[in-house]
């Protein structure tokens, strides 16, 4: 995930996690590291399991390891950052999805990154300078990406507690989209095509996993969609343009969820209560339908949802098929 400062930000890399934690300190800063990261490991989670329940229907897909990364030089303190977790590299693994492929490969929370095909080192271990910088995990994030989309096992070393290993790593395409906790109270959530955002603020608000998946839900539709392509080629009536892009995610969402365990259910709640709460807001501009009409067209495709077939427990989202037809 992106560094925030004013909050000690970690880099997320898509999935469900397990925090490294050496001991329970009472300092509050590690406190707030860990928390940065356990928040990492919950949105990681709904988000991993989003993609993986839809893999079967989704045109735009990726590799996800499952896991999230972090750079010991984006802690303002690396002292408490090293007493608060485990870094066998400068960069380290810091969470785990439990059912990921990272996972599954024996991976732990604490080992890390050192190189590829047991010579390349991916990264130079290197201070980048006194300040805080997220600059040398994205430039890994890079290069992991290029890796994935080549389509066969990535070879690389890491360091874990009982030494230096190889790894052979082949994780199975799923549906396209990485997650990241932006470190601010407002209750915001985004997507740029490729990232989900979601803010410290808004997964505090929710009131479970099943409403924050209707907002991941909603987020990873847009990308899925390809919906930031066409609103940036859009010259004139772009508000419309806009305001159909939101109706689109909001139908995608509750299949999303449905395929992924989730109940679409707290989709309804959620915005409910959310716009009860606000009236206005983020979710509720002139490029958003109000929340009265969003629970009624959500309501309308849920009703629709239930009368189609399942296959193997999931449903193909007439969305995504008519989105893989356009090939």
């Amino acid at each position: 995930m992106k560094l925030v400062v004013a909050v000690l930000a970690a880099m997320a890399f898509t999935g469900a996690l397990v925090a490294t934690q050496k001991e329970a300190p009472k300092d509050p800063v590690i406190t707030a590291y860990q928390d940065l990261i356990a928040k990492d490991l919950r949105l990681a989670t709904i988000g991993y399991h989003l993609a993986k329940g839809s893999a079967d229907f989704c045109r735009n897909r990726w590799r996800n390891p499952g896991w999230v990364l972090h750079d010991e030089r984006q802690y303002p303190d690396l002292g408490l950052a090293r007493r608060a977790f485990t870094f066998r590299q400068p960069i380290s693994i810091a969470a785990l999805v439990a059912d990921g492929p990272a996972a599954q490969a024996g991976l732990a929370a604490g080992d890390g990154l050192f190189g590829a095909d047991g010579s390349v080192v991916w990264y130079d271990p290197r201070p980048t300078g006194s300040r805080p910088s997220s600059e040398r995990i994205d430039g890994l994030r890079d290069e992991l990406m290029t890796r994935l989309s080549e389509g066969r096992p990535i070879a690389f070393q890491i360091d874990t507690a009982n030494g230096r290993r190889d790894v052979a790593l082949d994780p199975p395409a799923i549906c396209a989209s990485d997650f990241w906790v932006d470190v601010r109270p407002k209750r915001d959530a985004g997507a740029d095509g490729t990232r989900v955002r979601v803010t410290s603020g808004l997964m505090e608000y929710v009131s479970d996993d099943d409403e924050l998946a209707a907002v991941v839900a909603h987020e990873m539709a847009h990308n899925l969609l390809d919906h930031r392509p066409l609103i940036e080629v859009t010259k004139s009536g772009k508000t419309k343009v806009i305001k159909a892009t939101e109706a689109e995610a909001d139908r995608l969402s509750v299949w999303l969820m449905a395929n992924a365990g989730y109940d679409p259910e707290a989709a309804i709640t959620f915005w409910e209560r959310y716009g009860k709460a606000t009236g206005l807001g983020i979710f509720s501009a002139p490029t958003h339908y109000r929340w009265q009409t969003r629970v009624a067209m959500l309501r309308t495709e849920m009703d629709q949802m239930a009368l189609l077939p399942t296959l193997e427990g999931r449903r193909d989202p007439p969305l995504l098929a008519a989105h893989r037809a356009k090939q």
